[in-house]
């Protein structure tokens, strides 16, 4: 890093304009995260972040050694500017302490999108804006790194606590912002949550790709709506061209989901690769023969039918160099509704983030919209049928999702109440839900703990994802 400072002091030489760098920064064998402002080859001002994160996604505090809430800012032509680091914004407790008038401020941040995030980056900037007395800069990174999305959408923000100028989101922007001007130049606000959140999903598979060199995805059709999605987003993002569909049935797959994913890819206009596996079903189970006899069939039957696709898949994978998606959705994550080495086989799991009735309602919100960028200028890409039949694994005859599972809509309610917002039962059971369904529920989460931990990575989109914010043992008897 210090290489790297010494490259931005060298190239500012003989350059009217100030910038702004954000690194680590050793001082006296402590490690800070430090904001410089660079012009002409020197530093002219510089502060150390106060407020360090320790929360969801956050550990700066196992990195970073802070100091005493810094009161300063940068005295510039007359002009008092206070800069904030990220969490300087978002803690109150910051804000209360430097509540002193500044003519101006700037708050520099790398804050992963939530569906829900906009909305509280707004609230926290209104704050600071009333504490200061003073206009805003709220700069947002862009890009992705894993499973995180940087969704940009840098704005300024007036005292009145009034967005004035808004960059884009999903992309790289740059605008000039004139603060002595009160009326909006490139205001960009999102329709509504679903289209933010689809564009999230397409922006954060396009960059995964081109981070790890992937040109093409491979997924498996069902003709259920999770597999649907995914192949609509990555086909939306990366053309048909570089997408590779595969059907694999056995004697439980329907006629139903046979002509689903026939629509399915006849709408996308992708060619599918139809390969029938039941005859390599009949072979496994008649190699183990001699080990299941005189044992009544169950679960380990029918996950071979998942595990001979995941097997397959992979293969393809592999072959083509192609990046496999997985096609889970959180609801079935969190119960353990899924199985190991066969539908959780992927190297990026596209909608792991998302409830079932999210994912519903993202297909109706993409059935009725066309997103920024996508590829496919067309609606009603996803069959209805695939949307109002019941959802269901097709492992055995006639089996349906709710012979296992609450229904959909309570179950990820529930869900929401355990994971996001880390309630108990005396809580959820004000919402309306029995104990017995609650701690039946929670037993399933718990279970399936071990699961979840060999699970692909994919883009985090809540507020308490199943990859760095949710941090639980696999081993627990602990209760709620």
């Amino acid at each position: 890093m210090e290489f790297f400072k010494k490259k931005i002091l060298s190239i500012t030489k003989k350059q009217r304009t100030i910038l702004l760098l954000n690194i680590p920064q050793e001082e006296k064998k402590k490690i800070f995260n430090v904001l410089f402002l660079i012009k002409n080859g020197k530093i002219v001002f510089k502060k150390n972040k106060s407020i360090l994160p320790n929360y969801g996604v956050f550990d700066e505090k196992r990195y970073f050694y802070s100091e005493e809430i810094d009161t300063s800012f940068y005295l510039y032509k007359s002009k008092k500017i206070k800069f904030l680091i990220c969490e300087e914004m978002w803690s109150g407790k910051f804000l209360k302490i430097n509540n002193d008038n500044y003519d101006f401020t700037v708050s520099i941040n790398a804050s992963p999108f939530e569906i829900e995030k906009f909305s509280q980056r707004i609230k926290k900037s209104r704050k600071a804006v009333k504490a200061f007395n003073s206009d805003l800069i709220y700069l947002n990174h862009v890009g992705c790194q894993d499973e995180l999305i940087f969704d940009g959408g840098s704005f300024l923000m007036n005292k009145g606590g009034e967005i004035i100028t808004q960059a884009k989101f999903f992309q790289e922007d740059e605008i000039i912002i004139d603060t002595e001007k009160e009326t909006p130049q490139k205001l960009i606000t999102p329709k509504n949550k679903m289209e933010n959140l689809y564009e999230a999903l397409m922006y954060s598979l396009k960059t995964y790709m081109k981070n790890n060199r992937f040109k093409e995805v491979v997924l498996g059709l069902s003709g259920g709506i999770d597999s649907a999605l995914c192949c609509l987003i990555a086909a939306d993002t990366l053309g048909s061209k570089n997408v590779m569909p595969v059907f694999m049935p056995t004697i439980y797959t329907s006629n139903e989901s046979k002509r689903d994913v026939k629509s399915l890819c006849k709408n996308l206009d992708l060619k599918f690769d139809n390969i029938l596996i039941d005859d390599l079903r009949k072979k496994i189970l008649s190699k183990l023969g001699f080990i299941f006899k005189d044992l009544a069939e169950n679960i380990a039957e029918e996950n071979i039918q998942s595990r001979l696709r995941g097997l397959i898949l992979m293969a393809i994978s592999n072959k083509f160099n192609s990046l496999l998606i997985a096609t889970g959705n959180k609801s079935e994550l969190a119960v353990g509704y899924s199985t190991l080495y066969g539908d959780m086989c992927g190297g990026f799991s596209l909608i792991k983030d998302l409830y079932k009735s999210q994912v519903f309602s993202l297909v109706k919100w993409r059935n009725n919209n066309i997103p920024m960028n996508a590829f496919l200028i067309k609606k009603k890409l996803i069959p209805e049928n695939i949307i109002v039949k019941e959802p269901t694994a097709e492992l055995r005859f006639n089996q349906k999702d709710k012979d296992s599972l609450p229904e959909y809509e309570k179950l990820d309610k529930v869900l929401e109440l355990l994971i996001d917002k880390n309630y108990g039962i005396k809580q959820i059971k004000e919402f309306g839900y029995s104990e017995n369904m609650i701690k039946m529920i929670w037993e399933m989460i718990k279970k399936s703990e071990f699961k979840r931990y060999q699970s692909t990575i994919g883009p985090k989109i809540s507020g308490m994802s199943f990859d760095k914010d949710r941090r639980f043992p696999i081993t627990n008897n602990f209760s709620i």
